[in-house]
C-alpha cells in the first residue's frame, strides 16, 4: 500500500449492494500513529474504527493486511494515495 489511505468499493447491483471501505494511516487523538478504517454502503450509514500503532512500521502493515483481506473479500482498489 503506497501513500496514507485507500479507497476500496465492492458493488454488486443483482445483490443491491455498494459498499466502500476506506483505510487510512495517521495520527489519532492520543497516538502519534494509527490506522483509521471508516466503510459502510455508498451514500448511507458509515461506521469507523481507530486502531493505535506504536510505529509508522507496525501502522502500515496492519493497514497493508486490511487491504489484502478486503481484495479477497471482493473489494477493488478505488484509489491509493496521500490524502
Amino acid at each position: 500500500m503506497d501513500g496514507t489511505s485507500v479507497l476500496l468499493h465492492r458493488i454488486n447491483v443483482q445483490k443491491n449492494e455498494a459498499r466502500f471501505y476506506l483505510i487510512a494511516v495517521g495520527p489519532s487523538l492520543l497516538d502519534a500513529y494509527a490506522v483509521i478504517c471508516t466503510w459502510g454502503r455508498i451514500g448511507g450509514h458509515q461506521r469507523s474504527m481507530v486502531s493505535p500503532c506504536t510505529s509508522m512500521e507496525e501502522a502500515q502493515t496492519l493497514a497493508d493486511r486490511l487491504v489484502r483481506r478486503r481484495v479477497k473479500r471482493g473489494y477493488w482498489v478505488v484509489s491509493s494515495g496521500d490524502k
